[in-house]
């Protein structure tokens, strides 16, 4: 996406759609407890269980990517111990690590997209990635609720359904197509940055604690779960180190968007297109980003990012300095924030 003013992104869709303009604040935390609403499968199946406690008898195995009504959410004893919330479902209790919280949001498509075209993220619990603009053609990839991806053109199928084709920023040169009503425009304006003018800030990674920390002139601003860096025990291979390096550190570089994919052919094989609001701080590819993959904040699992809710990712992606606009990638010359790793 080639370097855009704002203001002359903002006339380009002037014509076609009003936009919301939304001023980000620190999201709440809803990373666990989701009192009603729905919520998606994120492991391969999981259990539903009589009681919101470990023991209880088994009710129902759901598969993957089922998506659930969550009639409540109680605080008891989790199956482990950072995690103590509970979803009750019509199966039965599920352990909300596995379970990611979701809406089913339609949206007004943008026929007319520019040449440089615009952000988008997935406001269904999934949206299929398909070679063609068909419901019955290839199917590439299940892009899941919160992933960010980047739209450069509208089309439209036999039947007049609406289709956007996406651009992949790992395969660029791959022709891909998702139904437009499940995506949402993400407008310039709600790519402002936050505080831009404070120059005192500071990320603060606490690995023991499995927190992260925003501080503006030496005062808490915001803090959220995080998921560090872990070993895998990899299939022929034995126990692999991924811990996050602890360290001083600098953002490097900045994107909305990141097609993340690694240990191919491996057991530990990851592929996870559209991960949101990317704050690189390692030179090698360690970031802050959203995880779309799983709710289990609060322990470490990742392949040596910090994990944190896309909600949180997005905040952090426009608070950290230096700011990166709506460009796809800022890569920082001098200037670059502190981020602790301790």
């Amino acid at each position: 996406m080639a370097n855009l003013r704002r203001r002359d992104f903002l006339k380009l869709f002037g014509a076609t759609l009003a936009w919301p303009v939304l001023r980000p604040v620190p999201p709440d935390e809803v990373v666990f407890e989701h009192p009603t609403g729905l919520g998606r499968v994120t492991e391969p199946s999981i259990w539903a269980f009589s009681k919101p406690a470990p023991g209880a008898a088994k009710t129902q195995l759901i598969p993957g990517n089922t998506v659930l009504k969550i009639a409540s959410s109680v605080a008891t004893k989790g199956q482990m111990p950072h995690n103590p919330f509970w979803h009750e479902t019509r199966w039965g209790w599920v352990y909300s690590s596995w379970v990611q919280p979701v809406r089913r949001q339609l949206n007004k498509v943008v026929q007319n997209v520019p040449k440089e075209g615009f952000w988008a993220e997935v406001t269904m619990p999934y949206v299929a990635l398909r070679a063609k603009p068909d419901d019955k053609s290839v199917l590439y990839h299940l892009l899941y609720y919160s992933s960010v991806h980047q739209v450069i053109a509208h089309v439209e199928d036999d039947g007049g359904q609406s289709w956007y084709q996406l651009r992949d920023d790992l395969r660029p040169g791959l022709v891909e197509y998702a139904r437009a009503e499940g995506l949402r425009p993400i407008p310039p304006a709600e790519m402002m940055p936050i505080s831009p003018f404070v120059q005192d800030k500071l990320i603060e990674v606490n690995i023991k604690q499995q927190m992260l920390y925003a501080y503006e002139n030496g005062r808490l601003v915001f803090s959220t779960r995080c998921a560090t860096g872990t070993s895998f025990n990899i299939k022929g291979l034995g126990w692999v180190s991924y811990r996050t390096p602890q360290g001083k550190f600098k953002v490097l570089s900045k994107r909305p968007s990141r097609h993340m994919r690694g240990s191919e052919g491996r057991s530990d094989f990851y592929d996870l297109p559209g991960v949101p609001f990317c704050v690189y701080f390692v030179a090698g590819g360690v970031a802050v980003h959203g995880a779309y993959w799983h709710n289990d904040f609060g322990r470490p699992r990742s392949h040596g990012c910090v994990n944190v809710a896309s909600e949180a990712a997005k905040w952090i992606y426009l608070w950290s300095n230096p700011p990166a606009g709506y460009d796809a990638l800022l890569e920082v010359q001098n200037g670059g924030m502190p981020v602790v790793v301790s």
